[in-house]
């Protein structure tokens, strides 16, 4: 037999090439196929073998088997044991060299053992075990050169394979990565069913299913958790994500805020009722600690500027950046829109750009982008709970107080909701005193409040609380209509606006104080400072004894005849004054002939000659037409002498016509160029 050196590659390709040799030729004899086996092994191989510059091991003259099996693998939580059995053997062997009677040594290392004096640790892993298995645990070590791996069970790399049908593979696995989430035994249940029916085979036991299904899905987490459980869980669960630094962060580089539903009940200020608010918090990032808040029955945007208000004023100084949440309240127009790029008519200015705050939002659906989350969490199991009037943070962790019929537990544990002020005010020194003051794990030992109150404030970020108070004031686009503007099922009004009655305007309001809003136009003019109005009485005959009702009716019914007046007084003068235009723009207009008509056509049937009759009117309009304008005089006499000229000038501009032989007067004629000359025609 050839001498040489081959590797499992070499040995793997030769074997294939082999197999496609024997397939072609299946006549061929015994002896020809090791006369071709060995011609390939001296042609082939060797050189290749030969040329490579490896290191030789030394190997034994006789031929060396190769041993194809994949080795067993070791699991790593058998490493201990292995190292256990170990160090008994070698005790075991120590001992039986040194003793006078082996079978008296091993009775007693049997006792020992069993009685937990001999590695306790070996006996909690292993049991309680005879001589015989004893003895057998050092021949195995003995045989095995000192292996310890020898002394623990070696599995399969490839994996413990069960004996059922591909079929019932598939199938189970295509019922187990549903939505609906099917349970193992609903699967199987309907796997026997439909073989029950015929309609399948499934010869495997239930147990055997069940243990493969078992192993399925804790062998793929990955596709078994995005099949049942969706993308989200897998986000969370299956999938890395980032790692963020805080350290590099400073005090007011990133607030960030969102709504939390509280687990107790507050007795709504509005109703009297007891109910679950919503707590705004503002939180800062760097320090971990909460510098606003505010509680409201939604979370809107009133009470999330005056969060963000509370906390401008309690650090005295605005944030770089806030990081809000994705909801609906948040994502407000009003809210965030940016100034500079967003004309008013369309979109309204937001607050943040106002105080040159940068805003980001949160990815939706993406709880763990928010570290205040994780605070919510620790308020709720750290103050809410310790309330009288909890009620859960789910239906599972509902109170017994709150169940059906346990009536022992509500009469000896008594819910008594807080008030608002009340409420806030235990929230206040929870924060500042049990959460701020406590070390924090993130912060490398020290308090929230211990970080935020050290860092200084920047110069060019200090809030001006003048300033502050009107760059906060809420803002909303209505409409004025002639009962004023309508904001809360009120109704506010000012004289000034009376010409914007139809058009939409912008509001500043202060939700605490509704006496008076500030209104603007859409180009953030200002235009008033709206008053509140107040209703009057339905009949105020009904009340005559009452002065004060029949005063504020008289008031507001002279303000709105005054009103009447002056809209009357404003459009008669705007009416004459743009008549005035009018006339004086056409006219030049109206002595210039139209050249141009197209529609206008000379008549069929021509007029007759006018007569004198005739000639005579036109001849009195152009009289008529030339005399100056008149003027109005006070006094009769002049009123009399004018008329009486103005008849004589008209006489005198009829002419004279031949009189009848019976007409007593006899005036001169005149030619008609004289008549013409005489009334300016030439």
């Amino acid at each position: 037999m050839i001498d040489y050196q081959l590797d499992l590659d070499q040995y793997r390709k030769f074997y294939a090439e082999l197999m496609n040799q024997t397939d072609a030729d299946d006549s061929s004899s015994p002896e020809d196929f090791a006369c071709a086996v060995e011609s390939d092994l001296s042609q082939d191989i060797v050189p290749d073998v030969s040329n490579r510059s490896v290191q030789h091991v030394p190997v034994p003259q006789q031929e060396r088997e190769l041993d194809l099996k994949p080795q067993q693998h070791i699991p790593y939580k058998k490493t201990q044991e292995a190292m256990l059995m170990a160090s008994f053997c070698q005790i075991v062997l120590t001992r039986l060299e040194d003793c006078e009677s082996k079978i008296e040594e091993w009775k007693l290392i049997t006792i020992e053992y069993n009685q937990k004096i001999l590695l306790p640790e070996l006996y909690a892993i292993k049991g309680k075990r005879d001589e015989r298995s004893l003895r057998r645990w050092v021949q195995n070590y003995q045989s095995n050169d000192n292996d310890m791996y020898a002394l623990v069970r070696k599995t399969d790399p490839n994996g413990k394979t069960r004996k059922i049908t591909y079929f019932e593979q598939n199938y189970l696995i295509n019922l187990l990565l549903n939505p609906n989430q099917i349970k193992i035994g609903s699967a199987i249940t309907i796997l026997k069913g439909y073989a029950r029916l015929g309609l399948c085979e499934s010869p495997s036991d239930e147990r055997t299913l069940r243990r493969f299904c078992d192993e399925w899905l804790r062998d793929n987490p990955a596709i078994s958790s995005q099949a049942r459980k969706g993308s989200k869980y897998v986000s969370e669960h299956i999938v890395k994500t980032i790692m963020r630094d805080s350290s590099l962060l400073k005090v007011g580089d990133v607030w960030v805020a969102d709504g939390h539903t509280l687990a107790f009940d507050i007795i709504n200020p509005q109703t009297g009722k007891a109910q679950r608010m919503t707590m705004i918090m503002v939180f800062d990032w760097a320090s971990r600690y909460p510098v606003g808040a505010s509680l409201a029955l939604t979370e809107d945007s009133q009470h999330i500027q005056t969060a963000f208000r509370n906390g401008f004023l309690n650090w005295g100084a605005l944030p770089r950046y806030v990081y809000l949440d994705n909801g609906k309240a948040f994502k407000s127009k009003l809210f965030h829109d940016k100034w500079e790029n967003h004309n008013l008519e369309t979109e309204l200015g937001g607050i943040f750009p106002r105080l040159k705050i940068e805003a980001a939002f949160a990815e939706s659906y993406n709880a763990k982008a928010k570290v205040i989350e994780r605070f919510f969490k620790t308020f709720q199991d750290q103050f809410e709970r310790f309330l009288s009037s909890f009620r859960g943070s789910c239906i599972a962790d509902k109170p017994s107080t709150l169940m059906r019929n346990e009536k022992w537990a509500k009469a000896l544990f008594e819910s008594k909701p807080p008030t608002l002020s009340e409420a806030m005010q235990m929230i206040s020194f929870y924060i500042r005193y049990m959460y701020g003051q406590a070390p924090h794990s993130g912060l490398e030992g020290k308090s929230p409040w211990e970080v935020f109150s050290q860092a200084p404030l920047p110069e060019d970020r200090k809030v001006v609380p003048s300033e502050l108070n009107f760059m906060m004031l809420a803002m909303v686009k209505k409409k004025i209509r002639n009962e004023g503007i309508r904001f809360n099922k009120l109704h506010y009004w000012d004289t000034a606006l009376v010409d914007y009655i139809g058009k939409d305007v912008v509001i500043r309001y202060d939700f605490a104080d509704a006496r008076w809003i500030l209104v603007y136009d859409l180009q953030d003019r200002f235009i008033c400072q709206a008053e509140l109005r107040r209703a009057q009485h339905p009949f105020i005959h009904l009340d005559k004894s009452n002065p004060i009702p029949h005063s504020l009716l008289n008031k507001e019914h002279k303000h709105i005849l005054k009103l009447r007046r002056m809209t009357e007084q404003r459009a008669k003068f705007t009416v004459k004054q743009t008549q005035a235009v009018v006339d004086q723009f056409l006219k030049p207009l109206t002595s210039i002939p139209d050249q141009s008509a197209i529609f206008i056509q000379p008549p069929m049937i021509e007029a007759p000659v006018p007569g004198a009759d005739e000639f005579m009117h036109a001849l009195e309009k152009q009289v008529i037409k030339n005399l100056p304008p008149l003027t109005e005089y006070r006094t009769e006499d002049k009123l009399a002498t004018s008329s009486t000229e103005t008849m004589h000038s008209i006489e005198q501009a009829i002419p004279d016509y031949p009189a009848d032989d019976d007409d007593v007067i006899q005036p001169r004629q005149k030619s008609f160029d004289e008549m013409l000359r005489f009334i300016g025609i030439k």
